[in-house]
């Protein structure tokens, strides 16, 4: 595998850290509680053109990469899961270390931080996203608010979106080809809110 990495930066707004197993967590949640979650997905490979996979976890004729974080429970620590999906119910679970596929999560404040790494490039080349500087890829995100009972099918979601790498300015390899992806955290802003809102509701 390459050495050199891509890293990406999520930043959302929620008012409520689910980890089903809290008590504290428990008393403020829907009627089950479920974990915090949130994942990014991919094409399996870049377009030539504009034509992008179908943005709801792609089809048998485009099939997407999922990179899915949770936040985990009193019992089992936060973990990523890596996912080949060709539609909403047709995901195959894989093996996230084969990849190379790493997340570490934090909460403060009423504020989940996720970063999310992976090599450019994997041995895997039939199954994985193969990372190019200079080519337009489409991202596009999932998140589930788990003290909304939120879980499977039920989520927030966004449509597609382009990401550029830039080819490095250095011969020299560099670690972080994205970092602190400030679109991401617009795009995500809105279901911080929406989650802030259904809360509130709940309180009232």
């Amino acid at each position: 595998m390459s050495g050199v990495q891509i890293a990406i930066h999520l930043e959302w707004d929620d008012r409520t850290k689910s980890i089903p197993g809290d008590d504290k967590a428990r008393s403020i949640a829907d009627a089950e509680l479920t974990e915090d979650a949130i994942a990014v997905q991919f094409p399996m490979t870049i377009p030539l053109g504009m034509e992008k996979p179908y943005f709801l976890m792609g089809d048998a004729a485009k099939p997407v990469n999922l990179w899915r974080w949770s936040s985990g429970t009193t019992e089992t620590p936060e973990h990523i899961a890596l996912l080949n999906a060709t539609g909403i119910e047709a995901q195959e679970t894989r093996d996230a270390t084969a990849a190379a596929l790493a997340a570490k999560g934090s909460y403060k404040a009423g504020t989940w931080q996720v970063v999310m790494t992976r090599p450019l490039r994997t041995q895997i080349v039939d199954k994985d996203l193969q990372f190019e500087e200079g080519r337009f890829i489409p991202i596009a995100f999932f998140a589930w608010d788990g003290s909304n009972s939120e879980a499977g099918t039920s989520h927030a979601m966004t449509t597609w979106y382009w990401l550029l790498l830039k080819p490095a300015t250095s011969a020299k390899p560099i670690i972080g080809a994205v970092i602190a992806m400030f679109l991401i955290g617009g795009l995500l802003l809105w279901w911080g809110h929406g989650a802030a809102a259904r809360s509130a509701r709940r309180t009232t």
